[in-house]
């Protein structure tokens, strides 16, 4: 079950991603909405791996997370010691490219917000 909504953020993420630029070539973006894109993108990719692999938080006193929008590795304080469970094997490097791809879309969301004022301003002017 969890490697399906993996596979469900992944596919809307990657299509959240690939909409943006098509949408920046539909209106012939000049230049700034370009760079703004790129920079946007880097931004996204390099929080999203360090979220994915360097992110961790406590749950409760005695339990944290590693890694950030979804979790790889349990950690469970038991008896004064820092358990970890983590997940299957075959879920580790689908969650992690998932928890990167997911943070660059996020990291986009003023770029779509901006295109759809403008979209909107052009809808009143018309």
């Amino acid at each position: 079950m969890a490697l399906i909504f993996i596979l469900l953020l992944f596919a809307l993420s990657l299509w959240s991603l690939i909409a943006l630029f098509r949408r920046l070539r539909r209106v012939h973006a000049g230049m700034r909405l370009w760079s703004s894109f790129a920079v946007l993108i880097l931004v996204g990719a390099t929080v999203g791996f360090w979220c994915s692999f360097y992110c961790e938080y406590h749950a409760r006193e005695d339990s944290r997370i590693a890694s950030f929008p979804i979790p790889i590795v349990f950690f469970r304080l038991e008896e004064g010691n820092w358990v970890d469970y983590p997940v299957p094997d075959y879920q580790v490097w689908p969650t992690a490219a998932t928890n990167i791809l997911a943070i660059t879309a996020l990291a986009t969301l003023p770029l779509w917000l901006l295109l759809w004022i403008q979209r909107d301003r052009k809808a009143a002017k018309a």
